[in-house]
């Protein structure tokens, strides 16, 4: 192997993995991380580890663009969350397999001894065995420098205001109360604690977690302790109390509101996840593209909380809109008008994404996507977009549903074609089939007739009539065999049309069998045909159709079977209904062509007793001629040998009237 074998070999197994970020920087990142990956012919995913925190419209603005990016870089987005980015970065590595982590030199410096370490010096002692790629930030970042998550808190609300306060009035009410039954002051900050946590569990964000414990140290100081209504005490423990109190609180409320945060990340990122896997699985079960289209909106409802307006492609134009409603009282009108439809026309025929959130037709009242893979658009989808817009994440998860959904059209589609292609490709087949057959089978009669009317024009007064006759007798066989060819192809071909009108009597099978044989051909008497019918079996059929079935299968018997056999024709009452056989001792048929017997133009290897070959078009008319007849042409085998042709008739209700 050369040395160019070896490296194309090892970089199909690399796996780049870029760290995502609000930084300015990242986007310089993402870049030298997206070149790796195309240089090298590796996988690249874009990572983003959400921690809870809050954070700044700016810097969520940023991130999303850096998120668009990574994506138009050819990145696969992946999002984890997590208290410790380092870890969780590591985690996702080490089970995805990554070989190379792009990451940007971190802006916080060690200073001295005790300061924390920062997050590359993290990242190096958790993934010792992975390559780390740092890039150098050569950008001026004095300005900006990222707060901590506690820094970045809600705006107040009087909800959460009155809540709080309301929590530690009673948490004071019940430590006067339990004061006054000689418990100890321990107990008392016992119930100030869970009040800071019942505040972390109720409120949004660590604003009142953190002031619900200095409240509690308060009114602990100002109505239990003495002198009371006052911020003075006597005891000398006190001071040391409140401040253990007071850490003690803090703790307990910032780990109660971070384990909430994570928490309602996880439900949140569990949802997002059900909600694909069961779009995927809905969507495979769809019959067709207006059941996918309904699931997929159903499915979006879910994930969105709002309503969804949906077009649809029919005859490559753009149908009229679906409203798909979220239950609640909103106004749609204005998701209807002709603004709107003709912005979701303009997406259906450029296949790009307009309206609200987006620079072409930013004025609109919803945002339009194409249901589209490559060139093929199937719909388009139009989502009401109000005060809250969705963030990068959950705009990845819409565009999922939406692939998936245009995916399960496309796939509907090709089933469909190629259903058509097969059908198309049978019935050129048949045809083939059909032309060669005639080609080539009914060549020999055809030119044996000729030649015997010529025979007969040039020659025909030097002929003797014993040789007349034979030349006579050849030209009628032969006439009589194109004119069964000929029927049997006009009946099969009105039956599989449906154009082929029944005529049902009720006939005595005696009768019928009697007049199948009178149209046997003349050969038939150098066999011994034999008749067995029980008397007065009285069947509902189309007779004529029955009549061809009876001298298909004994012409059938004739052809295959050499002369002096004998074919035996029965008829009886089985089960409640009539049943007719054909037998013959002849050579049979060998397994291997047993099951292919029935097709059209199928004539298998087995020799005819004269010259002309078969169509194979016989025991197939015979097959469908009697499935009209609700019943089943069988073949069984004849003992010691030979062949058994047995189907069956319903038998006819028979009213007597005395």
């Amino acid at each position: 192997m050369s040395t160019g074998e070896f490296v194309e070999l090892n970089t199909e197994n690399e796996h780049i993995l870029v760290c995502l970020s609000s930084s300015p920087s990242n986007e310089k990142i993402i870049r030298t991380a997206a070149k790796m990956a195309r240089d090298m012919r590796a996988r690249f995913t874009a990572l983003y580890v959400q921690t809870g925190k809050r954070e700044r419209e700016s810097d969520k603005r940023r991130l999303e663009a850096h998120v668009q990016f990574a994506k138009e870089s050819g990145a696969e987005i992946v999002m984890t969350h997590g208290e410790n980015v380092p870890v969780q970065i590591a985690e996702y590595a080490h089970l995805s397999n990554v070989t190379k982590i792009v990451i940007g030199q971190s802006s916080a410096k060690r200073n001295h001894f005790f300061s924390k370490q920062t997050l590359t010096e993290k990242l190096i002692e958790a993934v010792p065995d992975i390559d780390i790629h740092i890039i150098p930030d050569a950008m001026n970042l004095d300005n900006y420098r990222k707060p901590h998550g506690a820094v970045y808190v809600g705006k107040p609300t009087m909800k959460d205001s009155l809540l709080t306060l309301f929590i530690f009035a009673v948490c004071t009410l019940i430590g006067l109360f339990i004061q006054k039954l000689q418990f100890t002051d321990t107990n008392i900050v016992t119930i100030y604690i869970l009040g800071v946590l019942l505040t972390s569990i109720l409120t949004d964000g660590y604003l009142y977690s953190i002031g619900g414990s200095v409240l509690s140290v308060f009114l602990f100081c100002f109505f239990l302790t003495e002198p009371r209504m006052s911020f003075q005490t006597y005891a000398v423990g006190y001071p040391v109390t409140f401040v253990i109190m007071l850490i003690s609180s803090v703790i307990t409320g910032t780990l109660a509101a971070k384990l909430k945060t994570h928490a309602r990340l996880s439900a949140q990122s569990a949802f997002r996840t059900q909600i694909l896997f069961d779009t995927d699985r809905l969507l495979q079960k769809a019959k067709n593209d207006t059941d996918i289209l309904s699931i997929t909106c159903t499915q979006l409802i879910k994930l969105l909380d709002r309503s969804i307006v949906a077009y649809v492609v029919e005859d490559d134009e753009l149908s009229s809109p679906y409203i798909f409603s979220n239950k609640k009282k909103e106004q749609t009108e204005d998701l209807l008008t002709s603004r709107e439809q003709e912005i979701a026309k303009w997406v259906y025929e450029n296949k790009q994404r307009a309206g609200a959130t987006t620079e072409c037709f930013k004025d609109a009242q919803c945002l339009y996507l194409a249901i589209c893979i490559e060139d093929n658009v199937y719909g388009v989808i139009a989502i009401p977009v109000d005060e809250y817009t969705f963030d990068s994440f959950e705009y990845s998860i819409l565009l999922s549903v939406i692939n998936e959904c245009a995916l399960a059209m496309e796939n509907k589609k090709n089933i469909m074609e190629k259903e058509k292609i097969s059908v198309l490709a049978k019935n050129e087949q048949l045809r083939a089939d059909l032309l060669r057959a005639i080609s080539h089978d009914l060549r020999t009669p055809l030119c044996s007739i000729s030649g015997n009317a010529d025979m007969l024009l040039n020659s025909g007064e030097r002929l003797d009539d014993i040789t007349k006759h034979q030349i006579y007798t050849d030209i009628y066989d032969d006439s009589e065999w194109l004119i069964n060819i000929v029927e049997n192809l006009l009946s099969i071909t009105r039956l599989n049309d449906g154009r082929l009108k029944l005529k049902f009597t009720d006939q005595l099978l005696d009768e019928v069998i009697a007049e199948s044989l009178r149209h046997i051909s003349r050969k038939h008497e150098e066999y011994q045909i034999i008749t067995e019918c029980d008397e007065l079996i009285l069947a509902h059929m189309d007779v004529r159709l029955i009549l061809q079935v009876l001298i298909n299968l004994v012409d059938n018997a004739i052809k295959y079977t050499p002369k002096g056999s004998t074919i035996r024709i029965c008829a009886m009452n089985e089960n409640g209904k009539a049943k007719i056989q054909v037998e013959d001792n002849g050579p049979g048929i060998c397994d291997e062509m047993k099951p292919h017997i029935f097709e059209m133009f199928y004539t298998g290897k087995n020799t005819i007793a004269d010259s002309h070959r078969s169509l194979g078009l016989g025991l197939a008319l015979c097959r469908s001629i009697i499935e009209v007849h609700n019943g089943k042409l069988v073949l069984e085998d004849n003992t010691p040998h030979g062949c058994i042709f047995s189907f069956t008739l319903p038998l006819s209700e028979v009213t007597l009237n005395e």
